[in-house]
């Protein structure tokens, strides 16, 4: 008869091999790389210019129109805002005389 160890099979174990790693030689432009940079002033100099820089960088992005195209963009506005103020205009007053009839009642 046989014995449990003959009918199971082994199992066979394999080494896990770890991963070789290469030991980084330090040099003074890596640690230089790694230290943020002091200025002899507090930092809201630098704050501030960065702000300029990213912001002088932004609007060179910008799609800036043409004079034709402003003082067309203008006229629009100018005319929407004159048809506001009219029909704004229109509804105070009908709504002032509807007030003014219902208080007299």
């Amino acid at each position: 008869m046989a014995t449990k160890n003959e009918i199971q099979p082994k199992k066979v174990e394999q080494p896990v091999s770890k991963p070789q790693v290469k030991p980084v030689a330090k040099s003074k432009e890596a640690d230089k790389a790694k230290k943020p940079v002091k200025s002899e002033k507090s930092g809201k100099p630098n704050k501030i210019k960065q702000w300029w820089q990213e912001t002088i960088g932004e609007l060179r992005k910008v799609t800036w129109p043409t004079t034709k195209q402003a003082w067309a963009l203008t006229k629009v506005v100018l005319i929407v805002m004159a048809v506001m103020s009219l029909f704004l205009g229109l509804m105070d007053f009908i709504f002032s005389e509807l007030l003014a009839l219902l208080v007299s009642l």
